[in-house]
């Protein structure tokens, strides 16, 4: 233990039970941020390695658990930001594949036990995405997570009367984004 992390109070040991523990909880933080499993689990990592980089910085006023949930929303905003740059340049056609007689067909057929159409899905997937992220964190821990609002609170470090404002003003603009697509 070196002396940062004594000043903090936690041993390696401990942070490395905290992590362990906590694993799941993170996963579901970042799975629902990238939607993607395997970058939600390099989020994951990436948190991990910061935390233990960084615990000098943590002041113990929280349980390391929400400290390092919180570094974990941050590294998946990053991620979000990084990787929305990087397709900007890339037009991806992995959702379709050419068939014999050279028209395209769809390469993920839909999962008929949905109730949801696929572009329904998709739509409101692309919504959610287009949301600034002080919208869509909240929104998505909210409605994928089941986070209560004072653990979003806790998590994104701010009240609870801001949480719920961006939940609100969130949903308000998919809302209006996706009727705003019908009417056309």
């Amino acid at each position: 233990m070196n002396r940062a992390q004594a000043q903090a109070g936690v041993t390696d040991a401990e942070f490395e039970l905290a992590a362990r523990e906590s694993r799941s909880f993170l996963m579901q933080i970042a799975v629902a941020s990238a939607r993607n499993p395997i970058d939600a689990e390099d989020i994951v990592q990436e948190a991990l390695m910061r935390g233990f980089r960084g615990i000098r910085r943590f002041r113990g006023d929280c349980p390391l658990r929400v400290w390092l949930s919180r570094i974990v929303v941050r590294v998946a905003i990053n991620h979000h930001r990084s990787l929305s740059r990087r397709l900007k340049r890339w037009v991806f056609f992995g959702d379709f594949e050419v068939d014999p007689e050279g028209g395209t067909i769809e390469f993920d057929p839909p999962d008929n036990s949905m109730n949801v159409p696929r572009e329904a899905m998709m739509d409101m997937n692309k919504h959610v995405s287009m949301l600034p992220d002080e919208f869509r964190m909240p929104l998505l821990m909210l409605a994928i997570e089941g986070l209560t609002i004072p653990e979003i609170a806790a998590i994104l470090e701010i009240p609870p009367g801001t949480v719920k404002s961006r939940i609100f003003y969130g949903r308000k603009r998919l809302r209006d984004g996706l009727e705003s697509k019908r009417k056309r």
